[in-house]
């Protein structure tokens, strides 16, 4: 007995574009993300500004965490410092470039399952200043949480006993679409 072959075409056709579709799903899902990040407004959306004194209370500063957002860049996270002083002779000091503070913040943000990990570091010779970096993990709009672990030498008071240390913070950063 013989047996013929019947080749239908039309099943590797429908085969091939079945496999083709596959391949371009993550393209279209990516181009999504993509469009989903670009519907943020850019800005800085952040947590709330906490006050913090060294050991000694004779340094202080202001801190904030916040998601910065810009058109056409990559979402980083920023920490920023402001009225940044040390006490000295009956009198708060700004810091300065004679009398510097030396700091460092790092955390986490965590979004839809995701975590990216930051840490950033500055020497500030002024009042307020910021530093930026590290990359969030989703640039869709929604709710963020936050940790930030802030420690700070000087400015003027420099030995570790007077040195401010947030211990870990937690905040949720909402930003909109």
């Amino acid at each position: 007995m013989t047996r013929s072959v019947i080749r239908r075409p039309w099943k590797t056709i429908i085969a091939a574009v079945a496999l083709s579709a596959g391949f371009l799903a993550p393209a279209a899902t990516a181009a999504s993300a993509q469009q989903r990040a670009a519907a943020v407004p850019p800005g800085d959306y952040c947590g709330p500004q906490e006050g913090f004194y060294g050991g000694s209370q004779y340094t202080y500063a202001e801190v904030r965490v916040c998601l910065h957002f810009e058109d056409g860049g990559p979402p980083e996270v920023r920490v920023s410092n402001q009225n940044n002083s040390y006490y000295w002779g009956g009198a708060w000091y700004n810091a300065s470039a004679n009398y510097p503070a030396h700091w460092q913040a790092e955390g986490t943000v965590s979004k839809g399952g995701q975590t990216a990990y930051y840490s950033v570091s500055h020497r500030q010779e002024s009042s307020n200043g910021w530093a930026g970096g590290g990359q969030l993990p989703a640039g869709e709009c929604g709710a963020a949480t936050v940790t930030l672990n802030f420690r700070q030498s000087g400015p003027y008071w420099t030995g570790s006993e007077n040195d401010i240390d947030s211990g870990e913070r937690t905040y949720q950063v909402d930003v909109p679409c």
